[in-house]
């Protein structure tokens, strides 16, 4: 202690990345549809919290920080690389170093999560492949929890129509 402050110190990087990256990566795959894509971009949101961890892992929730980095990511991957990405998912075959992130019963429900508005996509990502409640998801994205409500409402109305369109839905 220096003049009645406590200092902080991180916890450790390495017990940080071995606790959150499957997590990280589920949803990253989640938005890409990719395997290596998610891999490559929760590698480059680890890296970054790595480089700042001095400051990074101070904060209060050090995970929500690198959630968001990767979704960032993704989605700014997703804008400068649409068609490319596109064409790659389906000509590569489904193997990755993240085990079975998504059950592939539901793909073709993740196809249609992907065809969603870009905010959509997140919340539903992070509430239903992170498992997080409402208050988490906020908080990852930095959005009110009244926010991320009405857009889990208006993901799941959007994504049943769009499922039952497509016949997967009766």
């Amino acid at each position: 202690m220096t003049g009645g402050q406590t200092v902080r110190v991180p916890g450790s990087f390495d017990a940080f990345y071995r606790a959150e990256y499957r997590n990280v990566a589920a949803v990253v795959y989640s938005l890409t549809g990719s395997a290596d894509i998610a891999d490559d971009l929760s590698q480059e949101a680890f890296l970054r919290a790595h480089r700042d961890w001095a400051t990074i892992g101070l904060r209060d929730a050090p995970e929500y920080w690198v959630r968001r980095v990767a979704i960032n990511l993704a989605m700014s991957r997703f804008r400068r690389l649409a068609v490319e990405a596109r064409g790659l998912v389906r000509l590569r075959p489904a193997t990755t170093s993240i085990e079975a992130p998504l059950d592939p019963e539901y793909e073709a429900i993740w196809k249609e999560v992907r065809a969603l508005p870009r905010r959509q996509q997140q919340v539903l990502a992070l509430h239903y492949v992170d498992e997080l409640p409402v208050a988490e998801v906020a908080r990852v994205l930095g959005i009110a929890e009244g926010t991320v409500k009405a857009t889990l409402h208006q993901g799941r109305d959007n994504l049943e129509q769009r499922l039952r369109k497509s016949g997967w839905w009766q």
